[in-house]
């Protein structure tokens, strides 16, 4: 993995036992091997690529024992699928075990459409770039509009 972690914990037996329950069948040995060291862990900043187009970042990595209660949030989660990671912009990555345990984007504003990030858990890991935010270069006059809600600034 060519990032960094912080806040993860060894996952509790129970929690991993009772999630699988739900399902009705085990998790990917990938994702028991992650969270038995990192569950709940938050990545520093990354990106990861979301087919040839579009790109974004993991903001952190669900927790067992909450997987359960965000796979509602997910509008048409395909059976045997379950939510690993939350992605910026209020989306998720799961893992769908019908597909041999291939991982996937969810966008909210395209809930019908979910895009194949990598072919198991341990692969999506090794896809997760160190993002470094002084790489962002505008040049003159390509910013033509920008707006700034008042209220913001309020705060400060």
């Amino acid at each position: 993995m060519k990032i960094k972690l912080t806040k993860g914990h060894a996952v509790a037996l129970n929690d991993v036992a009772a999630l699988q329950r739900k399902l009705g069948e085990s998790l990917t040995s990938e994702f028991l091997e992650f969270v038995a060291e990192n569950d709940g862990a938050e990545p520093e900043i990354n990106i990861f690529k979301i087919g040839t187009t579009n790109e974004s970042g993991v903001s952190g990595f669900i927790p067992v024992k909450e997987i359960a209660s965000e796979m509602p949030r997910i509008e048409n989660l395909p059976g045997r699928s379950y939510p690993v990671a939350w992605v910026e912009g209020g989306n998720y990555v799961f893992i769908n075990q019908a597909v041999g345990g291939a991982v996937f984007f969810w966008d909210h504003e395209q809930p019908d459409r979910v895009v194949r990030l990598a072919d198991n858990f341990r692969s999506f890991l090794n896809s997760l770039e160190p993002f470094d935010v002084t790489s962002i270069r505008l040049q003159p006059g390509q910013v033509k509009k920008a707006w700034i809600d008042r209220d913001f600034f309020k705060g400060f």
